[in-house]
């Protein structure tokens, strides 16, 4: 109980440091529209701290927020039938100072390997765009998508060994 009253007074400025960019790169992986990625991260902060008096502590609190943000991921999908963006949409939130070549056969890969993820079942491409797009650990993400943690971990074994078998033809 102590979770909860420490977490009820905690800083909402703090919350949002914390979890914004992880949230926001959940979001851009999945949706084209940049507006609409902000307007949805704004989203999750909002029911966030409308709800935070509701967070019982059973659960990790960053995972009871990516529940939010999958849920609310969930609600903009149906509302507006949006298919994952496009590789280059990804490509261009990986920054890097390396040399022209190096970029260029740097985002190469990237593209192969997110061309290969959009082949994965749709819960292998959930665990692999939780862990890393947000680098949440995998209780927190069978928490968000109400699975055990054993079942998670061995979508992200079998994605993994997938995209390891695809890339390894590339």
């Amino acid at each position: 109980m102590n979770t909860v009253r420490k977490l009820q007074s905690t800083d909402h400025k703090h919350i949002y440091e914390e979890y914004s960019g992880k949230i926001y790169r959940y979001f851009r992986y999945r949706v084209r529209n940049v507006w609409d990625v902000e307007d949805l991260t704004t989203t999750v902060f909002v029911k966030v701290y409308s709800k935070l008096d509701q967070y019982d502590g059973r659960h990790p609190f960053g995972a009871w927020i990516f529940r939010i943000a999958h849920n609310t991921l969930i609600d903009y999908l149906r509302k507006k039938r949006e298919y994952p963006a496009d590789q280059e949409v990804f490509s261009s939130l990986v920054t890097s100072e390396k040399l022209p070549e190096e970029r260029v056969l740097n985002q190469e890969s990237h593209e192969d390997l997110w061309k290969n993820v959009k082949t994965l079942t749709a819960d292998q491409r959930n665990v692999i765009s939780l862990r890393y797009l947000a680098d949440l650990r995998m209780n927190e993400i069978a928490e968000i998508l109400g699975k055990t943690e054993a079942s998670v971990k061995i979508l992200h074994f079998r994605g993994i060994k997938k995209l390891q078998k695809l890339m390894s033809r590339v």
